[in-house]
């Protein structure tokens, strides 16, 4: 069975338990919260860095890392595009949203939601509103790897009190993701709580 290590409020995390959602494995999750590393996780980790995936021999860190040899290992239901060009710009997306989108959310939620952070970040979304005015999802006609890495950062744009009500593409666009019965199955108890 697959072990995932998983900080329960981490959207890099989340991201992966998604995945797991979506192909529907089998999988143990173990919580490490608050730098508090389990033994078992520093005898195969030991920089402890979250997620970890153990599966059978194979230990792997690093959300997008991971989420692709989920990808490749389980290959249904697919999380990539069916062209190697499409593949490409799936990839260079990721990169984007872990090197853009990313520092701008630890910006904001070290900002308290508020300030710079949430302008920067705001006007990231304004962005992405227009982006997503001609596709239903980030590359592509259909659900990618992409649109995992985004969601768990959309989950959490009304926790850091981010209003999305002006941006009717961005708000269609989380519907849509948020609706798969696998996001649904992959929220830790505190992120469920962002929401109650």
């Amino acid at each position: 069975m697959i072990k995932l290590y998983s900080d329960p409020v981490s959207p890099d995390s989340h991201r992966t338990r998604i995945v797991l959602a979506e192909k529907e494995l089998p999988s143990e999750i173990i919580d490490v919260e608050d730098n508090d590393s389990p033994q078992a996780l520093l005898d195969i980790n030991p920089a402890a860095k979250l997620p970890t995936l153990e599966d059978r021999d194979t230990i792997l860190f690093e959300a997008s890392v991971v989420n692709e040899y989920l990808d490749e290992r389980y290959p249904h239901p697919p999380l990539k595009p069916g062209s190697p060009a499409e593949r490409a710009h799936m990839r260079l997306a990721v990169i984007r949203i872990e090197q853009e989108l990313f520092p701008l959310y630890e910006e904001l939620e070290k900002a308290g939601g508020k300030g710079e952070a949430k302008k920067k970040i705001c006007d990231y979304f304004e962005a992405l509103d227009t982006y997503l005015a001609r596709q239903d999802y980030f590359v592509g006609d259909g659900y990618t790897l992409a649109d995992v890495s985004l969601a768990p950062i959309l989950w959490r744009l009304s926790h850091m009190k981010v209003d999305t009500a002006k941006w009717s593409h961005l708000e269609a666009y989380m519907d849509r993701l948020f609706e798969r019965p696998a996001f649904e199955r992959s929220l830790s108890e505190s992120e469920q709580m962002m929401h109650d």
